[in-house]
């Protein structure tokens, strides 16, 4: 038997502190925390050449899990007075977090904006229980302190670094590229790099990010419908690793926007 419950949205202010969103007691029940799903909105409209670009973190007093820390995907904001805006479709991460049926262990869920916004961003998470393990090996996440500037020019730009300790396997990236200005019939095309010595293979791994594109006119909306996630990887790294991520952009842009990469990984 599974169950659901929630934290409800709060609002982390206009900032870029770390705001706690509340705290949930596991079910007494619940042997495994199978996954998390974030979700946020504007509080009222959003701002011209801005965008919400935040993390979610998931932590305990009771349990270790850490880390797991994720980038949401982006709600972008547009050109002038802009018509429409879109928030990306939900995305869960699994976790598979043992937990201790009949306990009451509790789980403290933070939400942080990467870039303060002049409307202050609400967010919220729900969290997804069962009273069975699963026996999946737990997943972790992280990803860098800071988001980047992507400068102008078509080429590579080097961004955040990863440290990884205790970790076996790497087996999710996500990488998000985001605009501030925007200029009208300019395209966001870009992918990203997650390099490193530590891994067992030197393979490449370089992904797409979700192209976004902008319309004619004054008054330009720019949407990402979903966030851009890669499964599977399973690529082999040491124990202590250093994963350097670079964006690719392959086509010049007006205004600069940002970029930042998180990664998800099992200890096994």
């Amino acid at each position: 038997m599974t169950s659901y419950d929630v934290i409800t949205p709060t609002s982390i202010g206009t900032g870029v502190a770390k705001t706690s969103l509340g705290t949930n007691t596991k079910p007494t029940q619940a042997s495994e925390l199978i996954e998390f799903i974030p979700y946020q909105a504007p509080t009222g409209v959003l701002t011209a050449g801005q965008s919400m670009l935040t993390e979610t973190a998931v932590e305990s007093n009771s349990i270790n899990l850490l880390p797991k820390r994720i980038i949401n995907p982006p709600i972008i904001g547009g050109l002038g007075t802009f018509t429409s805006a879109i928030i990306p479709i939900l995305e869960a991460y699994e976790c598979h977090t043992p937990l201790t049926s009949g306990g009451t262990e509790q789980i403290e869920v933070f939400g942080q904006a990467q870039i303060a916004n002049t409307g202050a961003p609400v967010m919220g998470c729900a969290l997804h229980y069962s009273n069975a393990r699963s026996g999946q090996a737990e997943m972790f996440y992280t990803k860098p302190d800071d988001e980047t500037n992507t400068g102008t020019t078509a080429t590579t730009v080097a961004g955040g670094s990863i440290t990884v300790n205790g970790g076996r396997t790497l087996q999710r990236l996500y990488p998000v590229c985001t605009s501030a200005v925007v200029t009208a019939s300019e395209s966001y095309i870009s992918t990203m790099q997650f390099n490193s010595n530590d891994f067992d293979s030197s393979e490449p791994l370089e992904v797409p990010i979700q192209p976004m594109a902008t319309a004619l006119g004054s008054h330009v909306s720019v949407l990402c419908p979903k966030g851009s996630v890669y499964k599977n990887v399973n690529m082999g790294m040491k124990s202590s690793a250093t994963i350097n991520t670079v964006l690719r952009l392959s086509e010049a842009l007006t205004a600069t926007g940002n970029f930042i990469g998180g990664i998800g990984y099992t200890k096994s």
